[in-house]
């Protein structure tokens, strides 16, 4: 029996708990050198790899001590409790358990808890995306002994796995640019610290990074074809089942990358100017029918719906009781051309805000000082470098313009239907990635091409 020392809220901290965080933290350590070291002498942006990973563990644990100590509670708190109820089901009665992780959010299910398990919430257990996150936690939280602070740990350490595997494949096409890339994808303060936590955003993050590096070996012919489409499937059910808005930009996006990577192969430029629209065409209605056969899944952010949705989201936090925690990108018609008449104001939003001025804590002061720095980035790539150098990049590399259309759409959707700073912060996480890596890599190639300049110009 552990002897209870404090108790915040209901999340329990135990005396054990202390010194197994601490061997963790070695056993990870001395598993990661060994990686790094194993892996250095031939692929040196492994320097960067405990690195990385360090700034993970740091991010999980700040925000886990944000959200205890000072906080007193969240999400992150509901989340934990409620799964917590799931993990006593299992040891209480393991029949029941079953029953309940493959059933529905029902009052009937519900009732299998007992005062012995505890009761998870009803407005999350009810709700199908928390619910099912709740059910991705039940691992980690038997492995952590139902720690909140050790299961924070591992979800920081399963997220830097998939943002690792994202940095590889960005150096495996890019390998000058590897410190950059590293900034970009693996020390954005944002994705560290939002997407370390006992959140849906951490496991939202990491699937999408996986989802990218199938798509990536399916267009490369990397590995087993079959295997590649079950991970693709089995991440796309994931990112689905707990935020199917992402799935509206997930498809579309992935269908340009993977079509243009055929056509810019086409040398002929008659065929690909004749070919070119009926592609794009395709693309279109393929991914309205695909993601209307979704209808049911994608609920509020189903495709007869998500309009409806971001304006009655505009219209309620326009409300006194969030006044200073939102912000207004004006009201609009809940039609294709109402939306995209806010196209400017919502993207800008999505990639840019909150602005410094706008941060009323610690934690947005932090977002904010980013966004400005991402901001500053974007103003500088935007006026120096020229359209035949984009183009020439984006044709050399189509996970270029995929990781553009992916960033821009996603910020247009955030921005559009979500207008809390503290809900923001949290759901941009998987676009500054992608949207840092493109800005990184055309600064880079600017450089490159303005030294190739000076160069000529010396001789």
């Amino acid at each position: 029996m552990f002897i209870q020392t404090y108790t915040y809220g209901n999340v329990p901290i135990e005396i054990w708990e202390y010194p197994f965080y601490i061997f963790l933290l070695v056993i990870i350590w001395l598993g990661a050198s060994y990686i790094q070291r194993k892996n250095i002498t031939t692929k040196p942006e492994y320097r960067y790899f405990l690195w990385g990973l360090w700034a993970k563990i740091i991010g999980g644990f700040f925000f886990a001590c944000i959200y205890i100590f000072y906080y007193g509670q969240g999400d992150t708190t509901s989340f934990y409790e409620c799964s917590m109820s799931f993990c006593k089901l299992l040891f209480h009665n393991t029949s029941d358990f079953f029953t309940v992780l493959v059933g529905d959010g029902s009052q009937e299910m519900k009732s299998f808890f007992t005062a012995e398990t505890g009761e998870p919430m009803m407005y999350m257990f009810g709700e199908g995306a928390t619910r099912f996150t709740m059910k991705l936690l039940i691992p980690f939280m038997l492995l952590s002994g139902q720690s909140y602070f050790i299961t924070t740990l591992y979800i920081s350490v399963f997220t830097y796995a998939a943002l690792w595997r994202l940095y590889l494949l960005f150096t495996s096409y890019f390998p000058l640019y590897r410190w950059h890339l590293a900034v970009a994808i693996l020390f954005m303060p944002s994705v560290i610290f939002w997407g370390s936590g006992i959140l849906k955003d951490s496991f939202t993050l990491a699937s999408v990074c996986i989802f990218i590096i199938f798509t990536n070996n399916i267009i490369q012919s990397k590995g087993s074809f079959i295997g590649n489409i079950i991970g693709l499937i089995i991440f796309g059910f994931i990112i689905l089942s707990i935020k199917a808005y992402v799935i509206l930009i997930l498809l579309p996006s992935t269908l340009v990358w993977f079509f243009y990577n055929k056509i810019r192969k086409i040398r002929n430029v008659l065929i690909r100017v004749l070919v070119v629209p009926f592609i794009y065409v395709f693309i279109l209605v393929g991914s309205y029918y695909g993601l209307s056969a979704f209808g049911d899944s994608l609920g509020k952010f189903s495709l007869n719906k998500a309009l409806l949705t971001a304006t009655i989201t505009q219209g309620d936090l326009k409300q006194e009781y969030y006044a200073g925690n939102s912000f207004d990108i004006g009201s609009f018609e809940p039609t294709p051309a109402g939306a995209i008449s806010k196209f400017p104001q919502a993207t800008a939003a999505g990639l840019f805000r909150p602005f410094i001025l706008e941060s009323k804590n610690v934690v947005m002061l932090i977002s904010g000082l980013e966004n400005l720095f991402i901001l500053a980035l974007t103003l500088y790539v935007l006026v120096r470098i020229k359209r035949k150098t984009i183009g020439r990049l984006i044709d050399n590399s189509p996970i270029i313009l995929y990781s553009l259309i992916f960033s821009i759409l996603f910020a247009f959707m955030i921005g559009l239907s979500t207008s809390n700073f503290g809900a923001l912060v949290r759901f941009k996480i998987p676009l500054i990635p992608l949207y840092m890596t493109c800005l990184m890599v055309m600064h880079c190639t600017l450089r490159q091409t303005q030294l190739r300049y000076k160069s000529v110009r010396k001789k």
